[in-house]
């Protein structure tokens, strides 16, 4: 694995960004916005499955911070996802289990599932399970061009998304992306315009897939905030690990032995 690109601090809409685009690379070329959709997932996409770990740092608008980690396996072929917290120690043993389109929550200290019938968010934070899952924006959103904002000579174009249907965190949002076509900020907004989450991508990872043979472009750090309480929270995506996971691993038999 390697940094995507040296950070570059700058100032964007008021946010300070560190930019993730590949250090002096040629901009991509000009695509028509759904057609940029697809590009970015596929760069972000991978067909190996998927285990790493997810450490968040919150930072509430009264100052108060806990730091929490969770460990997330993924396999794509069957779209099926789980996440195991490790830390705190309060936390740990919790669980969501996401088979095909069912979705289950655990709590290790009952030892009970609950089932959900939407998207959930992670550890009670505002942080959700999409932000987890495989790029999707071309399957979810309809983009519109809204042109350029430029920070320090550099052209960032911007995107407004509109949700194709109801199964999207935000069913708004915008995008801003760089001349080589990688998000370096997100918005999210209900369907009436109110502003939900701002993410930051601070930096990328990039990957190699060992089914395609391909590099793949994925999360290292990203800077949340939630808009009506103010609470920001770092996400770093560590560990990564693309190789073929045992079956087992997606069972809430599974699960339930981690505190065994």
């Amino acid at each position: 694995m390697m940094n995507a690109r040296r950070p570059l601090s700058v100032l964007l809409l008021g946010w300070t960004l560190l930019l993730p685009a590949v250090a002096l690379a040629e901009a991509e070329p000009k695509l028509a916005p759904d057609a940029l959709l697809r590009h970015i997932d596929e760069k972000m996409s991978f067909t190996s499955d998927y285990k790493g770990v997810i450490r968040l740092y919150e930072t509430r608008k009264d100052g108060a911070k806990r730091a929490m980690e969770v460990h997330v396996y993924r396999r794509e072929a069957d779209n099926d996802l789980l996440f195991l917290s490790t830390k705190p120690r309060h936390l740990a043993g919790m669980g969501t289990l996401r088979i095909g389109r069912n979705l289950w929550d655990y709590e290790a200290t009952t030892g009970s599932w609950r089932r959900n019938t939407q998207r959930t968010n992670l550890l009670n934070t505002f942080t959700c399970e999409a932000d987890f899952d495989r790029s999707r924006l071309a399957e979810d959103y309809a983009g519109k061009d809204e042109g350029d904002d430029t920070v320090n000579g550099v052209a960032y174009r911007k995107l407004l998304l509109t949700a194709k249907n109801d199964q999207v965190t935000f069913p708004l949002m915008r995008i801003w992306v760089d001349p080589q076509n990688n998000i370096v900020k997100k918005v999210g907004y209900t369907a009436s315009g109110r502003t939900l989450r701002t993410d930051i991508v601070r930096s990328y990872q990039r990957i190699k897939d060992p089914l395609s043979g391909k590099h793949v472009l994925h999360y290292k750090e990203v800077l949340e905030t939630e808009e009506q309480e103010g609470t920001q929270m770092v996400v770093r995506y560590d560990e990564v690990v693309l190789a073929p996971l045992d079956a087992n691993i997606f069972t809430k038999a599974w699960l339930e032995s981690r505190l065994r």
